[in-house]
């Protein structure tokens, strides 16, 4: 396994194609009768997982791309001030990002601590049971504040939180199950483990688009267990408490609660359009094409097999042809004969050379015979 410049930009642009892919499956009304959770799901971790793999396998081939990777590596070896190349300064811009994005992250989590204990305070604190006696589950935590617009739960306390308002009785087990089955499935775990790709990945737009897909994905994926043993009008009503839960929703004060919350409704309508037509159309009870489910775990492997790497032909001369590469230049040399002439030495084999200070044979050490 191997890290590099190459692998680092195949895995962008692997993931790009990927993110796009899971958002046109999750947006597009047409897509939710024939792509089920299962295949989603599959999906996002195929793309988590190249996310946190970027690099080269001993099965991954090697393609010269020297229209794309030359000048990419000229610019990253360039020096600058004390002869630093670019790539160093933009690796500590990253790094630097990284524990900005960290600091920020454990702030937001001190800050979170506060203001759920000022909330239990301020809140009417019950067990799951007492509102649901029929409830054999765990019994988790429940407040009724009126500081929240929307059902939500808080998935590092596993506390279910409900607005002071009243609910009727079906209305309120569907939401409180709805709540339990995010806790259930663990999404606060996946959310928190996206949040930190996220964090490392801070310059790369794709990953963003992608962090809203897992959060539309999770609520699709509760839906469909919680209506899974509904019948047809249940389904409807469940449909419409969606409805008049987001007419009742004003603007959030909280801008990063969603990165601990599990809301029971998104505050964007095409979420919720999308949402209800996939329980509308009963496609949770349809099975995904397994030729297409084959396919889409077959990218694990064809995400990793292909690698661009740098290509640098010498100028043409009497002795063999040399293909330099961004792995085999670190290694190369180049000998400064008596009479002048030059020859470079490249994984195992040598060739006479003309001008040694011309890219790439700039970068190369020199060792005068």
């Amino acid at each position: 396994m191997n890290f590099s410049i190459s692998s680092l930009f195949i895995t962008c642009i692997v993931s790009t194609l990927l993110i796009v892919l899971l958002n046109f499956l999750l947006t597009t009304k047409k897509n939710y009768k024939f792509v089920r959770s299962n295949i989603i799901i599959t999906l996002v971790f195929i793309i988590m997982i190249r996310l946190c793999l970027p690099i080269e396998f001993r099965f991954t081939r090697t393609i010269p791309a020297g229209f794309i990777m030359n000048p990419m590596t000229l610019f990253l070896k360039y020096p600058l001030i004390f002869n630093i190349p670019v790539y160093t300064f933009l690796s500590t811009i990253w790094i630097a990002g990284i524990l900005f994005n960290f600091i920020r992250y454990i702030r937001e989590l001190l800050y979170l601590n506060r203001m759920f204990k000022r909330l239990e305070k301020q809140s009417n604190n019950c067990k799951l049971s007492a509102l649901l006696p029929e409830y054999s589950g765990t019994n988790y935590n429940v407040l009724i504040t009126s500081f929240c617009d929307s059902p939500k739960v808080l998935g590092s306390k596993k506390v279910i939180i409900l607005p002071n308002i009243h609910f009727e009785n079906d209305n309120l087990k569907t939401i409180l199950m709805h709540e339990v089955k995010h806790i259930e499935n663990h999404d606060y775990h996946i959310k928190q483990f996206v949040n930190f790709i996220a964090m490392i990945y801070w310059w790369f737009p794709p990953v963003y688009l992608f962090r809203k897909n897992v959060d539309l994905f999770l609520e699709i994926r509760v839906d469909e267990k919680v209506v899974k043993k509904m019948n047809e009008r249940e389904r409807l009503n469940y449909a419409q408490l969606l409805i008049c839960i987001q007419k009742s929703l004003v603007d959030r004060t909280d801008q990063f609660a969603k990165e601990h919350y599990s809301f029971l409704i998104d505050d964007n309508t095409n979420v919720l359009e999308y949402r209800i037509s996939y329980i509308l159309e009963e496609s949770f009870m349809k099975k995904t094409n397994f030729f297409l489910l084959v396919l889409t775990c077959s990218l694990v492997f064809f995400s990793n097999s292909i690698i661009f790497e740098p290509y640098f032909p010498p100028p043409p001369s009497d002795g063999p042809y040399l293909t330099i590469t961004e792995e085999t230049i670190e290694d190369a040399r180049i000998i400064q004969h008596k009479d002048g002439t030059y020859t470079i030495y490249i994984d195992g084999t040598n060739a006479s050379i003309q001008n040694p200070s011309t890219p790439p044979f700039s970068k190369i050490p020199i060792i005068k015979e």
